[in-house]
């Protein structure tokens, strides 16, 4: 099989769309099936532009599928696989699978942000949806969540013609480490006491600036916490700055961790992970399972996305928009203790999410496409 694979984000560029299309690219090659990645950065075919999709938005993913519709005009993959396509033109594929790893749809009817801001995301859900509708009646589709997959539907496409595929996780690098003190200098990271991880962009759909508020609260009642934050994003100065303010001793921002030289380490050697998000697509998101490959116990948001918590056995669920009684939940969880979320964690992650699991059925979809 030809495979053509169509992303603006592609490892190591990139965030979750990234990794998630790397890592099942590769077990798709080791399966015998001939993939050409084309991104703003390649590695096969580059179009687009990377800076414009960072400064501009919408307006650098609008330049970059018109560019892979008129590149790709005359085409003879067997298959094509679009991640969060913005086509606005014909597209040119007779055969394309659309996977969507979140929608503008579903976090502008959540309003994340200020107002400006869920005004753009508003105006970009409708481009969004004019461009997922307008897809040949043949193609298929898949939601890295189930609430993607039930924002597609109230966008306008076909329930029989959604899948949920979640996100995976390389279990072979994400794992537990019995070298937890070594890797805590290494970071320069306190060797005593409990580390709380958050991984991920600063954006108002990840609530970092809540996160902080709710370890305010935590870091008056119990002492020898400390949370660390590795990202970027646009709230990154107003996190620290919030963090200034409230004279909060025990927080640590990392900054950009190198995905394959540090991460794991950095989730092996830390006791909890911690997620307040507001929304997200993935079901798991790519951080929580990895955290959860490295045998974390987590601390999440109550949005179905992150309930996989429960499902698994292995963390906390809060209500965030409180922050006293979320910091109350979390400080009874931390003095209760609970070895065994940590095992469930890691069960978990290598029965559901490894990539050998995930990759074949993404396989099933490409040869329902071509076979159909």
């Amino acid at each position: 099989m030809r495979l053509l694979v169509c992303t603006t984000e592609y490892f190591p560029h990139g965030a979750g769309m990234a990794n998630v299309v790397y890592n099942v690219v590769q077990q798709l090659k080791g399966r015998g099936v001939e993939c050409t990645v084309c991104s703003p950065k390649g590695p096969d075919v580059r179009l687009g532009s990377w800076p414009l999709i960072e400064r501009a938005g919408v307006v650098g993913l609008l330049n970059y599928w018109y560019q892979v519709s008129r590149h790709f005009k005359n085409n003879d993959y067997d298959a094509a696989w679009l991640q969060n396509p913005f086509i606005v033109t014909k597209n040119p594929f007779k055969r394309c699978l659309v996977t969507m790893h979140s929608t503008y749809s579903g976090s502008s009817e959540l309003g994340v942000g200020s107002l400006p801001f869920h005004l753009y995301e508003s105006v970009v859900a409708r481009i969004e949806r004019s461009c997922l509708t307008r897809m040949p009646s043949t193609t298929l589709f898949t939601g890295v969540g189930r609430p993607v997959r039930e924002e597609l539907e109230r966008i306008g496409v076909a329930r029989d013609r959604i899948s949920y595929i979640p996100n995976g996780v390389d279990i072979g690098r994400f794992h537990p480490s019995p070298d937890r003190t070594g890797i805590r200098k290494r970071f320069g990271l306190p060797e005593d006491g409990v580390i709380l991880l958050s991984v991920g962009r600063l954006i108002p759909a990840k609530q970092p600036l809540t996160m902080l508020e709710i370890f305010s609260h935590l870091e008056k009642q119990r002492k020898g916490v400390t949370l660390c934050i590795a990202g970027g994003g646009e709230l990154l100065e107003a996190a620290m700055n919030l963090v200034r303010r409230m004279g909060l001793e025990n927080v640590l921002f990392l900054g950009n961790v190198d995905h394959g030289r540090d991460l794991p380490d950095l989730y092996a050697c830390a006791d909890y992970y911690m997620m307040v998000s507001k929304y997200e697509g993935g079901m798991p998101p790519l951080t929580l399972a990895e955290a959860m490959a490295s045998g974390l116990p987590c601390i999440v948001s109550d949005i179905a996305n992150l309930r996989v918590v429960k499902e698994a056995d292995c963390g906390v669920v809060v209500a965030p928009d409180d922050p006293a009684t979320a910091a109350a939940a979390i400080l009874g969880y931390l003095n209760e203790e609970h070895p065994d979320h940590a095992m469930n964690a890691r069960r978990y992650a290598e029965k559901v999410l490894n990539w050998e699991s995930i990759s074949e059925r993404y396989v099933n979809m490409f040869e329902c496409l071509t076979t159909g």
